[in-house]
């Protein structure tokens, strides 16, 4: 059979007869190409938390939220760009978007008598961000004086507004005891307001009583834009930006006693009056009434309405009708041009008037109330900017404080602190006759000053409060006619632009890192190394840092003594002789003998000790210390001593003594616990276990028993039950051995009751995974568990009821200790490894050892001298708790021996960011971390000069050394650097390789339109510092009329963006110069470039990601591959493994925008010209400027978190994602399977609902029976988690309160059995308990919410 079809023969179409036989039969016996497998998209959900929290604070408010005579001070996050009574300054030239540095937290701290402050409370659960606050109420500082108040018992009911509960014993009690001096009323996003105060809960604890009242409409525009409280705190008002406010008349602070005390619900707002204006609200305040009219209540309004500022009067009395008082249409009066907009208004209390401030005038207006205003310019002390201003213009006053002072003070004077930007303060004084008297300069202070500015009252002096958006703050003492004394500093991060971490590999299935070191795919018994550490750009200007991110305890160094020679262990001796003196006695074992070191109670120095104070053998090293108020115990390798304290009397005994058979033999170690003592000693290979019971009255030895050991004692412990417990070493294998202390009546009593082989313990079924630990070197009990370090870095937990578990904590010798202080319950264990100390303890009924939901107990120590901020964590050989008193009950004492030096620390009780900053002198911009010369490359401006640095990450020193490349000479900029105005853009690395060869070059970009390879050379090394790095310009694309904002190198060229277009160069090798090759034109600049599976990866500003088919050669076509469907103002991608990370092309792109959202994005790589398809979104808090990849764990926590529960790899080896905002807040991204996700998902959506969760914005559900929990597939904002209001819930324990309803608890059991396939319900019976349920839930969140730090 033959037909005829239409053929291309020679690029034309002719008509030809086919035959059909022929044809099948060429199909048939020619196969073509294999056919492709069409990718799809994965499904997967992303988990998004917060690690490290901002330390950026907007407001600072001294509030007495307890009681008068707590000295209390509100620190508050707000919108940034909104200072609170309406001061609004412009914004910072970082913001990149409106909601980029807003928070929603309050915490309460304590100015105490030291001048410190002390943490009380913290509330986070707003669920909106909070964009104003003020104080409400009155407070006289003599109250502070006065008796401390009966506390009260107040609890908030289910409907918000606040009840209290009161005993008729305290109906008789002062009503103001019943509530504290002051309220604290915050406005969220949402223009709700929140009233709050702090009272002690029947557990002893402080918690936060609060009321919430409603907007008064919906779909305002910035409702609390602008907020004011009169100066009797009987009215607020709250204003938008324009064209409404609103005026809520509040109840006295007597009425609200009275409700108490009648169990009424606590409602402060009386009524609302809302009211429209024309125009722009420029500024709200509160005037002062004349003395002795304090009824009488003055509103004012700065307007601006068609180009002019417009200043509009209310007046009314307490108590009129608001509706009538704004029943008026007012119009004001026209400001004159040099004051009509302010950037602060300052109410005086004399005279009605107040200070409007210009940036170019200061003015008083005391015409206020009655015609035009009449404003009289002033003179002022202005200095000229100092060296912490790095703008362009004249530095602006930027906010103001009005002191504590008696009440008559004020009756015709006032006094103002007023602060500028750049850390100028000028104190202010006024009086009745001349509204303002005299102007003061205080001081320039070494920070900068944001809005957050205060001023508290405390022992008869001023302290104010300084706080930074661009830097640490500061607190300062201002005592009268004395110089001002500097209290402490305010820690802050903040702007961070950039990160990075010391990752070798950059990319999530990158083949080799930059040491050439190959990645290793994740394994779930795998060896871990040590952490890799994270550097951010933080600061502005003079206070420039670069910052390492730093997660634990922070143990405070209060002595550093360097002793001279490095002792083993050490033991501080609380210590009192019959004069009645008292002080501490350090005992220090060294190598060959003991010393002891004398000091006061205060440890301020060392002092001689008398010889009738010595109690101690000195002439051997001291094994085991044991002490109470009245005896002491100690022996050492030649004897064992008691001691009593009140008559400085003490007896030593020489081993052969309390010892059998000991003429030759050697005593290797001992442990005390009681009136117990156990001494292991050796005759050549055998050693002996010799136990001892001491009779303190009498002062003497009592020998119990002896037992022959099969092997090598390693070390010793007395453990529960009046067992000792031994190390042994035999036949290449560790085990723990366990006897009674007492002798046994049984004549066939093997000595030793109990055996552990540690290596059988932990068997694998796969030969390749052995485990195998080294000898025990330590031994402690707690918590009902046996704890034993390794010489190879492990800790063991040994139980009688459970399977034993071990983490490793590095690769050198575990030493635990373990000791009481009266600050805790319970006893603490310091862990020393690798010379790292990390503190465990307990908050439950089990051990923090290997079990979920007490992971937070691990946590690792910082030794911080706080007087040197760049310092490195001082290293740790040996801690050990101690006895002597606290500056604060929420820390722990600790002894370290580091080294030569002997520290005493303070360790702090909650865990949180222990952060060192690198000083810059400088705007750090960039920074990247070279592992070619193991330092930090940072871009820098300096005196709006960009330049680099070089910086050892160890000392902060700067290593670089500019030099020209023509005449080799130092020189203060490399070519193409230093220009005024100039800013640096781009900064990466490139490998340059060709023909074998590597050649590695540094690569900036800058705004002026220069592209700089830079080349590098070690210097020469000098002692005990690192060598110095000499480096110059290679190489530069100059000339350019847009800025070069991104680069990239590949083998043997550079792809860079100019402007809105992509250039590609090579690098000559014969010529020695860049050749361009091509160049592609995009909608918008690439400010990240990346090339992947052979293909251009650009984000621009505007249109999001872009892939672009590129080839270096010469006519190759260039065109765009992939795009994301929607458009977005993108700030910054990584791209990570999906659902399969064994397979390269099924990666996904995480992309940041400046509307604080995170896109997932699938790039089909086969199907050319296929849009990108979106798998997930999140929105957080904040915009992520950042991304960065990184195995930051620390090392105990790497081996547990291998993946399950449903979480996803997000690289080949498992490295954490993390991403920085602009606040300093640091971000943690987790993918998640569907089933995790599900899960999860579902928690959330019931939790939205959960008034406990949200008190505020909670989700009001009338019929749970109609609500449907579950989640939906929408490759959108539903498959985000928040693992921020997961923390709630595992902090809360919430999750059996959240499904009470038996429908939703029915579908949350299917959820969790799930879970990798049910391995995790796998034999449980269908009747099994909710409390295994919830434990397994509980264990799940905590997995997913476990430091990453």
């Amino acid at each position: 059979m033959a037909f005829q079809t239409n053929v291309l023969r020679g690029g034309e179409w002719v008509t030809e007869t086919i035959n059909l036989q022929a044809v099948l039969k060429a199909g048939s016996s020619a196969p073509g190409p294999k056919k492709q497998r069409l990718q799809k998209a994965p499904q997967c959900g992303i988990l998004t938390r917060t690690v490290v929290e901002s330390h950026l604070v907007n407001s600072i408010l001294p509030v007495r939220l307890r009681s008068p005579q707590h000295n209390d001070v509100a620190f508050i996050g707000v919108s940034k760009g909104f200072a609170l009574g309406g001061s609004s300054l412009p914004p910072t030239p970082f913001c990149m978007s409106p909601n980029c540095c807003q928070d929603h937290d309050v915490r309460i701290r304590e100015l105490r008598r030291d001048g410190q402050l002390k943490e009380v409370a913290r509330k986070s659960d707003f669920g909106s961000r909070i964009r104003n606050a003020c104080v409400i109420g009155n407070f006289d500082i003599r109250e502070a004086d006065d008796e401390a108040p009966t506390p009260t018992s107040i609890k908030a009911e289910a409907n918000s507004p606040m009840s209290v509960g009161v005993s008729s014993s305290e109906l008789a009690s002062s009503k103001r005891r019943l509530l504290p001096p002051q309220l604290l009323m915050v406005v969220l996003e949402c223009g709700d307001c929140v009233f709050l105060f702090m009272h002690q809960g029947s557990d002893g604890k402080l918690v936060f009583v609060t009321t919430r009242c409603p907007s008064p409409r919906e779909q305002l525009v910035y409702p609390g834009f602008h907020l004011a409280i009169d100066p009797s705190s009987r009215y607020v008002v709250l204003a938008c930006a324009q064209d409404f406010f609103v005026v809520y008349e509040l109840e006295s602070h007597d009425n609200l006693s009275e409700k108490i005390l009648r169990k009424e619900p606590l409602v402060p707002v009386k009524s609302q009056r809302p009211r429209s204006v024309q125009g722009v609200i420029h500024k709200v305040h509160f005037l002062y009434p004349r003395p002795g009219d304090d009824h009488h209540v003055i509103l004012l309004l700065i307007v601006v309405r068609n180009g002019r500022s417009r200043m509009i009067t209310y007046e009314w009395a307490v108590g009129d009708d608001l509706r009538t008082v704004f029943a008026e249409d007012k119009h004001g009066h026209r400001m004159p041009v040099e004051n009509q907009m302010p950037v602060l208004i300052i109410p005086l209390t004399v005279k009605s008037a107040f200070i409007a401030i210009s940036p170019d005038q200061v003015a008083v207006c005391t015409e206020a109330l009655y015609g035009p205003p009449n404003f009289e310019t002033i003179e002022m002390q202005n200095p000229p900017a100092t060296r912490n201003y790095h703008g362009r213009h004249q530095p602006l006053w930027t906010a103001w404080a009005r002191p504590f002072r008696l009440s008559p003070y004020f009756e015709g004077r006032d006094c103002i602190y007023l602060a500028r930007e750049d850390g100028v303060v000028i104190f202010i004084e006024a009086d009745s006759d001349s509204a303002l008297d005299r102007s003061t300069f205080m001081d320039t202070f070494d920070s900068n000053i944001s809005s957050a500015f205060t001023c508290l009252f405390d022992q008869y002096t001023d302290v104010l409060i300084l706080g930074s958006d661009s830097g640490p703050g500061a607190i300062w003492k201002v005592p009268a006619r004395q110089p001002l004394e500097l209290l402490g500093t305010l820690p802050n991060w903040s702007p961070s632009v950039d990160f990075v971490t010391t990752d070798a590999f950059s990319t999530w299935n990158q083949e080799f890192g930059a040491n050439l070191e190959q990645i290793v795919p994740w394994q779930k018994e795998i060896l871990r190394t040590k952490p890799d550490r994270l550097f951010a750009t933080s600061g502005h200007g003079q206070k420039g840092s670069i910052t390492e991110y730093r997660y634990g305890l922070k143990a405070a160094i209060g002595l550093d003594l360097d002793y001279g020679y490095e002792a083993k262990e050490a033991w501080l001796i609380p210590w009192r002789n019959l004069m009645g003196e008292t002080g501490y006695h350090l005992l220090l074992s060294m190598p060959d003998h003991t010393e002891v070191l004398p000091f006061p109670e205060d440890l301020s120095s060392v002092k001689e000790i008398k010889a009738g104070d010595l109690l101690y053998d000195l002439s051997s090293p001291t094994l085991a210390v044991s002490y109470n108020r009245d005896f002491l115990i100690q022996v050492t390798t030649k004897s064992v001593g008691v001691a009593k304290f009140v008559n400085s009397f003490s007896l030593q005994f020489t081993m052969e003594r309390v010892l059998p058979s000991t003429d030759k033999s050697v005593v290797s170690d001992a442990c005390i616990q009681g009136c117990y003592v156990a001494v292991s000693t050796h005759t050549e290979a055998q050693y002996h276990i010799h136990t001892l019971r001491v009779d303190l009255e009498r002062l003497s030895f009592t020998p119990l028993r002896s037992i022959a050991i099969n092997g090598d004692v390693t070390c010793l412990a007395i453990g529960p039950g009046n067992t000792v417990l031994v190390g042994v070493w035999r036949e290449g294998r560790p085990f723990l051995s366990r006897a009674p202390i007492e002798p046994s009546t049984d004549e066939n009593d093997p000595g030793l009751v109990d055996t552990w082989d540690l290596n059988q313990c932990f068997e694998h079924d796969d030969p390749n995974f052995q485990i195998s630990f080294e000898a025990i070197s330590s031994i402690a009990s707690a918590w009902g568990s046996i704890f034993v370090g390794t010489r190879s870095g492990e800790v063991i937990k040994l139980s009688d009821l459970k399977v034993p578990e071990y983490e490793r904590y590095g690769s050198t010798t575990v030493k635990i200790t373990s000791g009481r202080n009266s600050n805790i319950t319970g006893p603490t264990l310091l862990i020393t490894c690798d010379k790292h100390l990390v503190l465990l303890r307990d908050n439950g009924t089990e051990s923090s050892l290997s079990h979920a939901s007490r992971s937070k107990d691990r946590l690792r120590v910082w030794a911080v001298d706080e007087s040197k901020p760049s310092a490195l964590s001082a290293t740790v050989d040996y801690a050990i708790p101690t006895e002597i008193p606290c500056g604060s009950p929420e820390t722990t004492p600790i002894l370290m021996v580091s080294g030569t030096k002997l520290l005493f620390a303070e360790v702090q009780e909650q865990p949180g960011p222990v952060h060192r900053h690198l000083p810059v002198s400088g705007t750090p911009m960039k920074v990247i971390y070279s592992h070619h010369l193991q330092c930090l490359v940072a871009a820098v401006n300096k005196e709006d000069k960009p330049t680099l640095m070089f910086i050892d990450p160890d000392t902060g020193e700067d290593l670089g050394r500019p030099m020209d490349k023509k005449t080799n000479t130092a020189v203060d900029f490399i070519s193409g650097l230093g220009k005024k105005g100039d800013r640096i853009f781009g900064l990466t690395e490139w490998d340059f390789k060709k023909d074998g060869n590597v050649w590695r070059y540094i690569l900036v970009t800058t705004r002026d339109g220069r592209m700089i390879v830079v080349s590098t050379s070690r210097g020469e090394a000098r002692e005990d510092r690192s060598s110095t790095i000499k480096y110059w310009m290679q190489f530069q694309r100059k000339g350019y009329d847009r800025p070069v904002y991104s680069v990239v190198g590949y083998d043997e060229g550079l792809i860079y963006c100019v402007g809105q277009t992509i250039h590609w160069d090579v690098l000559d090798a014969v010529d020695k110069k860049l050749k361009e090759v091509k160049t592609f034109a995009l909608g918008s600049p690439a400010t990240s470039l990346r090339i992947a599976n052979g293909k251009l990866m650009a984000l621009t500003s505007r249109d999001s990601l872009e892939i672009i088919d590129h080839a270096p050669a010469e006519g190759d076509s260039t065109g765009q591959s992939h795009v994301d469907p929607k458009a977005r103002n993108a700030i910054h991608m990584i791209e990570v493994a999906g659902t399969q990370p064994e397979e390269p092309l099924g990666g996904i792109v995480l992309v940041a925008d400046r509307d604080c959202g995170v896109s997932g994005l699938w790039v089909p790589w086969q199907s050319h010209g296929r849009d990108c398809e979106v798998v997930f979104e999140a929105e957080l808090p904040t915009s992520i400027r950042r991304f960065r990849r990184g195995r930051t764990r620390p090392i105990w926590e790497q081996g547990h978190h291998y993946p399950k529960y449903g979480r996803l790899v997000s690289t080949l080896d498992d490295a954490e994602i993390l991403g920085i905002s602009l606040d300093g807040s640091l971000q943690h991204f987790t993918l998640l399977n569907l089933d995790a996700w599900r899960l999860l998902r579902f928690i959330q959506n019931i939790a939205l609902t959960n008034e406990e969760l949200y008190p505020f914005t909670h989700e009001q559900i009338d019929d749970y029976s109609d609500f449907d929990p579950e989640p939906r597939m929408d490759r959108g904002l539903e498959m985000h988690v928040d693992g921020d209001m997961l923390r709630r819930c595992l902090e809360k324990r919430a999750l059996q309160r959240l499904l009470s309803w038996p429908a939703h608890e029915n579908r949350f059991v299917e959820l969790l059995a799930a879970l990798d396939d049910g391995e995790h319900v796998a034999g449980w019976t269908l009747t099994a308990s909710r409390e295994q349920l919830f434990t397994l839930a509980y264990d799940i969140l905590d997995y997913f919410l476990r430091p990453a730090l």
